[in-house]
């Protein structure tokens, strides 16, 4: 009898420590999975640190830039990038006819077109553009109803960017006014080493009542 006893009390001892081991060796694994998470916000960390540094260094870069005048170098690399043009595209959804003074019937052309390169992407560069208006329904000699010239600091400054897209914008009044709806803008772009770039596209403008069958120049 007290063998028996003896023997289901080491029974009891034994499966204590085995519930025991066993709990340990739980616990030490969580700690591991604890450690390997915590190792890994600390490596997020500092990826978003470096990160948010890059930022700031190229915010200070390009605020420097803005407050800096354009030196030597920056303009020679404007006035050399007429070599990437090889085209003009005029926008045609920012072009045509426009109302100005709110009167029946537009009074001016919005002009909007860019020179763009091989990937007819929009490229900035200095030069002069004429643009010419013409209805080719008329006689010959009387179809160009209007000529505007612009120098290189005018189209300079013309460059902005409108509904996502960069481009030269010009208002063009009427020089004649017009009697028919359907009317062709041609672009000239001349730049300053001589290249020359030629683009025309129809347009369609709504007449006012009041010059409707009129053939005159605009005062």
């Amino acid at each position: 009898m007290r063998l028996a006893f003896q023997l289901s009390l080491l029974a009891v001892v034994a499966a204590a420590g085995c519930a025991s081991r066993g709990n340990v060796d739980l616990l030490e694994a969580r700690l591991r999975d604890q450690e390997d998470q915590l190792r890994s916000l600390h490596a997020q960390v500092d990826r978003t640190n470096s990160e948010l540094t890059a930022a700031r260094r190229l915010n200070d870069t390009l605020r420097q830039k803005l407050v800096q005048p354009a030196s030597h170098d920056q303009t020679v690399d404007l006035s050399e990038r007429h070599f990437q043009i090889t085209s003009l595209k005029i926008n045609s959804l920012l072009t045509g006819g426009f109302d100005r003074d709110g009167q029946s019937g537009d009074d001016q052309i919005t002009l909007v077109f860019a020179p763009t390169d091989r990937s007819e992407k929009p490229v900035q560069v200095p030069g002069r553009i004429e643009c010419e208006l013409f209805d080719r329904s008329r006689p010959a000699d009387q179809q160009r109803l209007g000529l505007w010239s612009f120098d290189s600091a005018r189209t300079n400054a013309a460059w902005q960017k409108t509904l996502g897209s960069f481009g030269f914008r010009f208002e063009l009044p009427w020089q004649t006014t017009p009697t028919s709806t359907d009317l062709e803008l041609c672009v000239r772009f001349h730049t300053q080493h001589g290249d020359q770039f030629e683009t025309s596209t129809p347009i369609r403008i709504t007449l006012p009542q009041s010059t409707l069958g009129a053939d005159s120049p605009m005062p």
